[in-house]
């Protein structure tokens, strides 16, 4: 079991690593017009809302349908900017969103896991013991993805705002 659990945790890793640079690599170097600073914190919510089922609903067939039907909106959601990224994003930034996209449904299985080994851990032929561990990996994906929800809400929309409007015009005016 223990080699499932680092598996899972590895997507989990891996997509914040991916994340993470895109973020502070991509983003902080051609800044993020408006419609950046209002969509990705849509797509992060997205996928918060996947990942509010595992800790507020109890595993079942029902909630599973769920977490699926939001998952797979989620994973269509993401792919909503790539139309104007072709213009506006370099080749290595395409590259990085494309592994954010394998990553995406991922990480959604790891939480199935985890969700699984929570509450219905017979299913996985395991007893309840990794329930405690369950609950604090789920509890932290959900609180990390909502401290980055904040962070793009606050550092994009409050403190970086003008300069990226700014930057967006004065690349506007090059182009013409």
């Amino acid at each position: 079991m223990t080699v499932w659990i680092i598996v899972a945790l590895f997507s989990y890793f891996l997509q914040a690593s991916a994340l993470f640079f895109d973020e502070f690599f991509f983003h902080m170097k051609r800044g993020l017009p408006r419609w950046e600073r209002i969509g990705h914190p849509l797509d992060t919510l997205t996928v918060l809302a996947v990942n509010a089922v595992t800790l507020l609903a109890q595993f079942s067939s029902q909630s599973l349908l769920i977490f699926l039907s939001l998952a797979m909106f989620s994973c269509m959601f993401v792919t909503k900017d790539e139309w104007v990224h072709q213009r506006e994003c370099e080749a290595a930034e395409h590259w990085l969103h494309a592994v954010l996209f394998v990553c995406h449904p991922m990480t959604f299985a790891s939480s199935v896991f985890f969700w699984l080994l929570r509450d219905s851990p017979l299913l996985l032929g395991v007893d309840g013991e990794y329930f405690s561990l369950a609950s604090n990996i789920l509890r932290g994906q959900f609180t990390l993805l909502l401290i980055f929800l904040s962070y793009q809400i606050i550092y994009w929309n409050v403190f970086r705002s003008r300069a990226a409007d700014s930057d967006a015009r004065l690349s506007l005016q090059e182009r013409q």
